[in-house]
């Protein structure tokens, strides 16, 4: 434990899952505290190092996934605790699309943007086979997030090019394209009401300006047609929709061309 730090990712396991993703905040070691806490067997020693946790959600997530990004072999256990460092702590973080708190803070998305942020960053877009979870605090998301992801993944799986991510002061795009048709940012949405669409709409005007190159596309993944009410709101910030047709089969709506050509200035508006 001596190694683990705040803002480091912990996950509890049990029952040949990962049942909760957490954010580790204080590290502290106090025998006193760690015996109330985890009362010590009669002649038994105690657990004298005690950290908190910033953040902390439910998840199932099969240990034959967390294996596989670990590069174990799938029968892997996971007996005892485990601390996994470098490519590997990467490989999961990164596999599961987790974003802590803390990494949210260091790019400024937890606090007033300050005088110089921190400028974009392009990451790569991994092709998870694993759902994620969301959840929302008052000054952000943090990404952990279960059912847009699959959707994500088949989405990018037809593409012609390798498709990314970026970190910007404001949090993480869910896709990040460069290809002949020039930039386009997406947002993915599991559900196709108002209150999803509404929500990818306002990311995708949050992100854009942010955008390492100069955006020339919007567009809100979902996994069905949307209704015309909701169509409409995307078009209408010239904003296309790309919803799935069959497996590994989308259709693009495109916003019309006036309209899009009106909003990319506040797109790119710095």
């Amino acid at each position: 434990m001596s190694k683990v730090r705040t803002g480091d990712v912990a996950l509890f396991t049990g029952a040949k899952k990962v049942r909760a993703v957490g954010e580790v905040g204080a590290v502290f070691v106090n025998g006193e505290v760690a015996d109330v806490l985890w009362p010590p067997s009669p002649g038994g020693k105690s657990w004298h190092t005690v950290y908190s946790l910033r953040d902390f959600v439910r998840a199932e997530v099969p240990y034959e996934e967390l294996a596989e990004l670990i590069g174990y072999a799938k029968n892997y256990a996971f007996p005892g605790q485990l601390v996994l460092e470098g490519d590997k702590a990467r490989a999961v973080i990164e596999g599961l699309g987790i974003t802590t708190r803390t990494e949210l803070e260091r790019l400024g998305a937890e606090r007033p943007p300050a005088r110089d942020p921190l400028p974009s960053q392009r990451t790569r877009l991994e092709q998870q086979h694993t759902p994620i979870v969301t959840f929302e605090r008052a000054a952000s998301t943090t990404l952990y997030r279960r059912d847009e992801q699959p959707l994500v993944t088949e989405y990018c799986a037809t593409l012609a090019t390798t498709p990314e991510r970026f970190r910007s002061p404001v949090g993480l795009c869910d896709i990040y394209v460069q290809d002949p048709a020039g930039v386009e940012v997406i947002e993915a949405k599991s559900r196709t009401e108002h209150a999803y669409v509404r929500e990818a709409l306002s990311q995708l005007l949050d992100y854009a300006p942010h955008s390492p190159r100069p955006v020339d596309r919007l567009a809100v993944l979902v996994p069905a047609p949307l209704d015309e009410r909701e169509l409409q709101l995307l078009h209408r910030y010239g904003v296309d929709c790309i919803h799935r047709v069959s497996p590994g089969v989308f259709r693009r709506v495109p916003a019309p061309d006036d309209r899009r050509r009106l909003m990319k200035r506040a797109w790119t508006d710095n």
